[in-house]
């Protein structure tokens, strides 16, 4: 069973269809007068029993998980489609960095104009998340490069603290933006995202800090691409769609990474040798030959 194909197409085969499943509660179980949604709405039921189904399907296949020696990269991936969708979360981080600054700029204008109503705390959150993400991005893909090239350099250490530092000041920022909300089915599914994509990036950090915990990674990466796909669906700042998306798409590189390294077949010789730094090819061969003869 190909669980390195199974699970990375649950998750973003379930997040579409949660997603289109959250687009019809809004467009027929919520009423924007009163903000209220319609209790027992077919689609809010069938997106807890799609979660739930994912949950379960992630816990039974994620059975017997573990690390395989990756050289010198934690993290090892040398297929083009992983370094994209890196990339892109790079790219998208480094917007998200632009629209965050000028959405605090906007939220401190409110401020300045009603203290008592916008408190400061909101503004100086995103300002905070906005800085954070123009770190973020050229993490994300020192981080892509060194697990596709397979030889992270020492400095990936320090520089896989940020993509999940972001996540816990995106996950403060939208905890102010709906702390004082009652009805959390307005905002459950970008609260639960924000919580899952930041424990799938704080474990992906710890493989850089050789504490590798191969499960909770894989389980909270699934979950974060479900959540952040669902959340999608609606009702976020183009601020907090680019991080939603950024994160998604790490998450869903990582996961993928991971499971094709714990359940996948041995990468074809081809590809590790392609993607060998400048050099290595030359010493490798230097080491089968040391007198230098041609045979």
């Amino acid at each position: 069973m190909r669980k390195d194909l199974i699970l990375p197409g649950l998750a973003v085969g379930g997040g579409i269809l949660g997603l289109g499943l959250r687009r019809w509660q809004l467009a027929s179980g919520y009423d924007p007068e009163t903000q209220l949604f319609v209790h027992g709405h077919p689609a809010f039921l069938l997106l807890l029993l799609l979660t739930a189904g994912l949950l379960l399907a992630g816990l039974l296949l994620l059975r017997g998980i573990g690390t395989r020696d990756a050289g010198s990269a934690p993290i090892r991936c040398p297929s083009p489609l992983y370094m994209t969708l890196m990339t892109a979360s790079a790219m998208l981080f480094l917007g998200g960095g632009v629209l965050g600054l000028l959405e605090g700029a906007a939220e401190l204008a409110f401020w300045r104009v009603d203290p008592t109503s916008h408190p400061l705390t909101y503004p100086v959150a995103l300002v905070l998340c906005a800085l954070l993400s123009f770190a973020a991005g050229p993490a994300t893909l020192l981080l892509g490069r060194g697990a596709y090239r397979g030889n992270a350099p020492a400095a990936c250490s320090l520089w896989a603290v940020f993509p999940p530092m972001t996540a816990l000041a995106w996950l403060f920022s939208t905890h102010l933006a709906h702390g004082t909300d009652p009805i959390l089915m307005g905002y459950g599914f970008s609260l639960a995202a924000a919580i899952f994509l930041l424990l799938a990036h704080y474990y992906a950090a710890a493989y850089f800090h050789d504490r590798p915990h191969p499960h909770r990674a894989t389980l909270c990466a699934l979950m974060g691409v479900f959540f952040g796909l669902v959340s999608l669906a609606g009702g976020l700042s183009p601020f907090q769609m680019a991080l939603t998306a950024a994160f998604t798409l790490s998450a869903l590189a990582d996961l993928w990474a991971l499971l094709r390294g714990s359940f996948g077949p041995p990468w074809p010789s081809r590809l590790l040798r392609a993607r060998m730094p400048l050099g290595a090819q030359e010493d490798e061969d230097e080491d089968e030959n040391p007198d230098g003869r041609e045979e």
